[in-house]
């Protein structure tokens, strides 16, 4: 019989994406870590990871195995947090994912409170704009925005950010007025995108729809970062409403087009559906999601 211990090693080699990475996360010597999952290579007769000096990667064998392999460490960690919640405590490491600025602006300001009311949990936050494969690198809940596409998954609706025009007192005392969606083209544009995408702002106001296809003067992947340079005078900015909002109220910025505005985005909580249950992960989602909801609106 394979020893279990090897297994879960392996899972957490990938989970962690290197045997120098496992071995800090499990507090183990690398040396035993390689041992360990050479160990279960030979009982399996089959290499599971072709290994570089500086990568690792899963072989095709790996890759079946891993997606086995993960479901016996959930498991465990599931029965281990029910027992947990037996004893009244939730306790162990969330993984959660999030946008660079769904992290900054929502997750973060939240976090010390829940970290102080549940110090047995400890949080790996990953703050990236790229999208996690949540399965496969073992991650607990994303937030995430847009419709479900992996039925093995869980999507709880958070709530929804308006998309909407802003710029500065400054910029906008400086140039012609932004009468019509038009207008912009004639204006210095503010554009948070991936690098490649075509900027184009398809505004809507009731039945109306303008398509306007943009030249920005600055194109980062970071709302923070449009947001900064909005303040800085350098445009119009199209922003989320939890952003922009706040700093209109403070007067540092000023809505543009107002009743114009991009098609909204709603937010989830994703998550495998065997991990909803995990007394850690539900008194998680019971702490964020009024909270979400409210900065969301």
């Amino acid at each position: 019989m394979r020893d279990l211990n090897d297994i879960l090693v392996f899972v957490n080699v990938i989970e962690a994406g290197s045997f120098s990475a496992a071995a800090e996360r499990l507090g183990l010597p690398k040396s035993n870590i390689s041992r360990k999952v050479s160990r279960l290579e030979n009982e399996l007769g089959i290499r599971l990871i072709e290994r570089t000096t500086r990568t690792l990667h899963l072989t095709e064998a790996g890759r079946m195995y891993f997606d086995h392999a993960v479901r016996i460490k959930d498991e465990l960690d599931y029965a281990e947090a029910s027992i947990s919640q037996m004893k009244g405590t939730p306790r162990g490491l969330i993984r959660v994912a999030a946008s660079v600025t769904v992290g900054q602006q929502i997750i973060k300001p939240e976090l010390s409170g829940f970290m102080r009311k549940y110090p047995d949990i400890r949080i790996d936050l990953e703050l990236s704009n790229r999208r996690v494969d949540i399965v496969s690198e073992g991650i607990d809940l994303a937030i995430r925005v847009g419709e479900l596409k992996d039925s093995s998954l869980v999507a709880k609706y958070l709530g929804t950010a308006r998309l909407l025009l802003y710029a500065s007192p400054e910029y906008l005392a400086g140039h012609a007025a932004v009468e019509t969606p038009g207008n912009l083209l004639d204006h210095s544009c503010l554009h948070m995108s991936a690098v490649g995408s075509k900027a184009i702002w398809r505004l809507n106001s009731g039945s109306q729809q303008e398509i306007i296809e943009i030249e920005p003067i600055l194109s980062v992947e970071d709302f923070d970062a449009i947001a900064d340079a909005a303040l800085g005078g350098l445009g119009v900015a199209l922003l989320p409403h939890y952003i922009g909002d706040s700093l209109v109220t403070k007067g540092l910025l000023k809505p543009v087009l107002p009743g114009w505005e991009m098609e909204s985005k709603r937010f989830y909580a994703v998550y495998p559906s065997h991990r909803g249950a995990t007394p850690k992960l539900r008194v998680f989602l019971e702490y964020f999601y009024e909270r979400i909801k409210t900065r969301l609106g």
